[in-house]
């Protein structure tokens, strides 16, 4: 019988070992490439760590070479801005010792006032001595007081380094005291004199004392009533453009008006709020007490040890002779890769170049808020300008008499003058028609008011020659009792600015100021300096007010604009040293120069002090080939670490157009010109096309300006560098811009 062929598509059925081949196979497979991934990946891991290995060598590589760039033009730099710095304090010691010899050898008969015998002698004479207090002398000895007091502050702000000790500082600030306090006791003895004197003075026409006597620094105007006349309600000195009421009350009275004024403050430094009032950090009590606490807890433990040391003593010594034994064979046994590791360590430690220590940023100062009350000045925020005048009431000196042939004078021992009080009464509201209390509508109403006995006094006067107000003056007042300016008392405040005058109403008599916002000008709408020749720059700040203009010429310096304002006559053209051109501005009523803790007061970006200091110092050496500006992006960039400027070679003493500026970055390690100009929309740090950064912009601009740029650089005056640097300093231009 014929067997059926299989079923078409059915195949043999495969038995156990078969398929346990099959299955090895598979894994077989499997596991081959598996290890080929695997190595394939580890190639490629290898090949990734090379690559990154080469990227780290390259990058290590151009990191040194930069390290190396920078340690070396960063140490050169800084040498030669030492340099610079060492040959202006050998001058400045030069300087002093020549003032020292000349004071020794001075022979005009005035006392040196850091000799205590000479200046004590001095003080005390001229206090006892009587046959000088009329008022011509007591003018002429004031100058040399007044020329002392300068003296001792020029000691006290120039001496060189390392500046005087504390007690020299203690005792020059009591002689400038007890001067400051001889001319005022002598000012006074000199009015006594005069009021004495006030039959003989009286004016033919009105029968009163009126009398004017002035010098540079001192101006004192005198009014008595002697004739006693009630029609008399104004008064004015005239030659001083001072005029003030005299209500009824004092018209009937024996009185005398004194106005003094005075070009100097003497009063502003005793105050409290003149100086910069650091915060006072909290004392961490509880980090001190957890300190307490473990160094209670050592001492537990190191007691506990040496109670123990009998019994853990052989322990110790066995456990370091174990110690060493093990020490020893790990030498023995894996010696060469130990010193293999150490040749690698060695290697990686040539390897590492000495870089330019990076400037720290140091967290930025808190100052310590004004804390009184709303009527008290303070002296951070107001500066005094125009001096201090003295408008004071007194009783009028008993005047001599003629008897037949006898003049009478009464005798005051020892003669004091007698200030009269005078305090203006306040409003007083009646009752109404009806009898009841006046409502609020009642208080304006001038028919239900009292007329008050002693009304506030009623002033007008001409502003101070050789200053400008840019605003209304603030009127205050000199507390005597708590050494401070204060501003209640007044009322009627009127400030003419085209006529130069201003008025007030004032319910007390006393020491006066004219006060003004020490920050008005901040911060700047914009600044440039620009050379002008060799070792001579310009330097122009437009500030919220007014716009000044700077020269300066090796190691001074003078204000030549604004020149369109009369007051500023006395300092324009002046050539004097930066210092001293602060003061004067300062005291003219332009302050341009910001204080330390002006960024209270302004609403500026602190920039990284360090970066900003150096800007500065390579501003000034690059001053006499390089114009400096003003760029929005200095304060639009909010990175305290990033300053931003505009610079341009100039050469000629033109004005730079704007096309030929370019923005400038510094930051802490690196300076650089960018691709990017001041008019673009967005911020950009890219390196302009065929410039490279540096470390510093010194050294960018030696590897970029031009030959003669760069000549001239090399040439400029160290006297010149520091000028423009002081400048660039006190203006702290690219803070407050």
């Amino acid at each position: 019988m014929k067997k059926k062929p299989p079923k078409k598509g059915s195949g043999k059925k495969l038995g156990k070992a078969e398929k346990e081949k099959l299955k090895q196979e598979e894994e077989a497979r499997k596991a081959a490439e598996e290890e080929e991934a695997r190595l394939r990946a580890e190639q490629e891991e290898r090949e990734q760590k090379e690559r990154q290995k080469q990227e780290e060598a390259e990058r290590k590589k151009l990191e040194n070479e930069e390290k190396k760039n920078r340690f070396a033009e960063m140490t050169a730099l800084m040498g030669l801005i030492e340099a610079n710095s060492r040959i202006l304090g050998n001058e400045h010691e030069r300087r002093w010792k020549r003032y020292k010899w000349a004071r020794y050898m001075r022979c005009d008969g005035s006392p040196d006032p850091t000799i205590p015998g000479e200046i004590n002698t001095y003080v005390n004479l001229r206090l006892e001595k009587m046959t000088r207090n009329d008022i011509d002398s007591v003018l002429k000895d004031s100058v040399l007081d007044l020329t002392l007091i300068d003296e001792l502050d020029f000691l006290l702000e120039d001496a060189p380094s390392p500046g005087l000790n504390p007690q020299d500082i203690a005792r020059y600030k009591s002689t400038k005291e007890d001067l400051q306090r001889l001319i005022q006791v002598k000012l006074d003895a000199a009015t006594i004199k005069l009021l004495q004197e006030a039959t003989d003075r009286c004016d033919p026409e009105t029968l009163n004392l009126q009398y004017i006597v002035k010098n540079d620094n001192v101006c004192l105007c005198l009014w008595g009533n002697l004739s006693k006349n009630p029609r008399i309600k104004t008064f004015e000195f005239a030659e001083k453009g001072f005029s003030f009421e005299i209500p009824k009350i004092l018209s009937l009275s024996d009185c005398a008006y004194r106005v003094l004024f005075t070009k100097y403050d003497h009063y502003s430094d005793k105050c409290r709020s003149f100086y910069q009032r650091l915060k006072k950090k909290d004392e961490p009590v509880l980090e001190a007490m957890k300190e307490e606490k473990v160094e209670e807890k050592k001492e537990e433990v190191e007691g506990e040890k040496k109670e123990g040391e009998g019994v853990e003593g052989e322990e110790g010594v066995e456990k370091e002779n174990t110690e060493d034994l093990m020490a020893m064979l790990r030498a023995m046994d894996g010696g060469e890769p130990q010193e293999k590791e150490e040749e690698v360590k060695e290697e990686e430690k040539e390897e590492e170049v000495p870089d330019f220590p990076e400037p720290s940023t140091p967290e930025p100062p808190e100052w310590e808020d004004f804390d009184e009350d709303e009527d008290v000045i303070d002296l951070r925020a107001n500066n005094v300008i125009g001096g201090v005048f003295h408008f004071n009431l007194m009783h009028l000196s008993p005047q001599p008499k003629t008897v037949n042939n006898w003049i009478i004078t009464r005798l005051v021992d020892p003669p004091e003058i007698q200030y009269m009080d005078y305090v203006a009464d306040t409003a007083v509201l009646i009752p109404n028609k009806e009898g009841h209390s006046p409502t609020q509508a009642d208080k304006g109403k001038e028919s239900e008011t009292k007329r008050d006995e002693k009304p506030p006094i009623g002033v007008t006067m001409r502003l101070a020659d050789g200053v400008m107000f840019t605003e209304e003056p603030q009127i205050a007042r000199w507390d005597y009792q708590k050494n401070h300016w204060r501003t209640d008392g007044f009322s009627d405040l009127k400030f003419d600015e085209e006529n130069r005058t201003f008025q007030f109403k004032t319910s007390h008599f006393g020491t006066m100021a004219l006060l003004q916002d020490a920050h008005i000008n901040m911060p700047f709408q914009s600044w440039e300096i620009r050379p002008h020749k060799m070792n001579s720059a310009i330097f122009t700040i437009i500030a919220a007010i007014v716009e000044i203009e700077i020269e300066i010429k090796d190691a001074m310096c003078c204000l030549s604009r604004p020149n369109d304002k009369p007051e500023l006559e006395s300092i324009r053209k002046k050539w004097v040293t930066p210092k001293d051109l602060v003061k004067m501005c300062r005291q003219a009523g332009i302050n341009v120069f910001p204080m330390v803790d002006s960024s209270k007061y302004v609403s500026i970006q602190n920039k990284h002090p360090t970066i900003e200091e150096r800007s500065y110092q390579q501003m000034a050496l690059t001053a006499s080939a390089m114009a400096y500006s003003w760029s929005k992006w200095n304060g639009e960039v909010q990175d305290k670490e990033k300053i931003l400027f505009q610079g341009t070679e100039c050469l000629n003493d033109e004005p730079v157009p704007e096309e030929d500026w370019a923005l400038y970055l510094m930051t802490k390690r690196r300076g650089m010109k960018l691709k990017m100009v001041e008019f673009d929309d967005t911020f950009n740090e890219e390196l302009a096309e065929g410039t490279q950064f540096k470390s510093n912009l010194y050294n960018l601009l030696m590897s970029t300006g031009s030959d003669e740029a760069k000549e001239r650089i090399r040439e400029t005056n160290y006297e010149f560098v520091d000028c423009v640097q002081q400048l660039l300093t006190a203006t702290k231009i690219l803070t407050y811009a």
